[in-house]
């Protein structure tokens, strides 16, 4: 049976790009049960935008990426919460796609599937596209999955079934603004469950996380500092060996 799918696309200041991405939404050949749009305290038209395409658009004042994603997934209804970011644009057939995918991982051996993570392409002229997404999706995974035992979830582009998340929404503190939540998210996958990782699973999103040194280093630190937070209740070592006992 084909499970439903909402998709929860959190949002701050960024309308324009946010149209975009509702747009290819709407352009899908398997449209989405539902989509959730959460304003986070933004000051431009991110509102008006999201119930123009239709989407349910939900105030979070409290600003913070984690806040928002969270206050989303607790709206949802569907079987299947899709997590995007509104700067990307997705291919006609991505919902179709998901669907698959998840019957796919539904039939699988071994450990639960929980979580279901694609990939992004920068939206750069010529080679630089594939050759910066690479390195830097190819960072953030090699880093963060020999902490996790698993692979992480990727923000722009990943999903989780609604029971799952009710399951360890209580175990996950919302109220540090400094942690990345995809990261934050991951720690949270049980010794029993894991990420599967569809790289081919791809949709293109805007180069922004690029531009600047500054800013590069700020989610580089950010990433390690989620890290460690989480490592005073889940080291490695424990987690680890939780992992290959299960």
């Amino acid at each position: 049976m084909k499970k439903s799918i909402s998709v929860v696309i959190p949002c701050k200041n960024d309308g324009a790009l946010l149209a975009e991405a509702l747009e290819s939404l709407a352009e899908q050949t398997v449209k989405a049960d539902e989509i959730i749009v959460v304003n986070n305290a933004s000051a431009d038209d991110t509102k008006t935008i999201g119930e123009k395409f239709g989407a349910q658009v939900v105030n979070e004042d409290r600003i913070g990426v984690l806040r928002a994603t969270a206050t989303g997934f607790d709206l949802a209804k569907s079987d299947i919460i899709l997590r995007l970011d509104a700067d990307v644009v997705l291919k006609p057939d991505f919902i179709e796609r998901v669907h698959q995918i998840w019957t796919n991982a539904a039939e699988s051996s071994g450990k639960k599937v929980v979580g279901v993570t694609g990939s992004a392409r920068f939206m750069l002229p010529g080679r630089k596209a594939d050759l910066y997404s690479r390195l830097y999706l190819g960072a953030y995974r090699a880093a963060v999955r020999s902490t996790l035992g698993h692979q992480p979830l990727f923000g722009t582009n990943f999903s989780i079934p609604r029971c799952w998340w009710e399951q360890v929404r209580e175990s996950i503190d919302f109220n540090n603004s400094l942690v990345h939540d995809d990261m934050h998210l991951s720690f949270a996958v049980r010794p029993d469950e894991t990420v599967w990782l569809q790289k081919d699973l791809t949709l293109d999103t805007d180069p922004r996380p690029l531009h600047g040194i500054r800013q590069f280093i700020n989610r580089f630190r950010r990433g390690f500092y989620t890290i460690f937070l989480n490592w005073k209740n889940s080291p490695p070592h424990r987690r680890l060996a939780e992992r290959r006992s299960r």
